[in-house]
């Protein structure tokens, strides 16, 4: 479970603190979608990227405890 406060890898992007928890959009929608496609929404987290102060809201499944997968 995550926590905020924790440390944790987001893509290869490097070290993020979580901050807090939000809902972000479940999947991208172009303008020509915009009114024929009905937004969901998942559950994210709200980062602090350590190497260049960007602060982001990212999808849970995107971040990391650095470990290498084999794909």
């Amino acid at each position: 479970m995550m926590k905020p406060g924790q440390v944790k890898m987001w893509l290869d992007q490097g070290p993020a603190t979580l901050l807090e928890t939000c809902d972000i959009e479940g999947e991208a929608i172009s303008i020509d979608e915009v009114d024929d496609v009905v937004p969901t929404t998942e559950k994210g987290w709200v980062i602090h990227l350590l190497m260049t102060d960007e602060m982001l809201t990212v999808h849970e499944e995107t971040l990391h405890n650095g470990e290498e997968t084999n794909a």
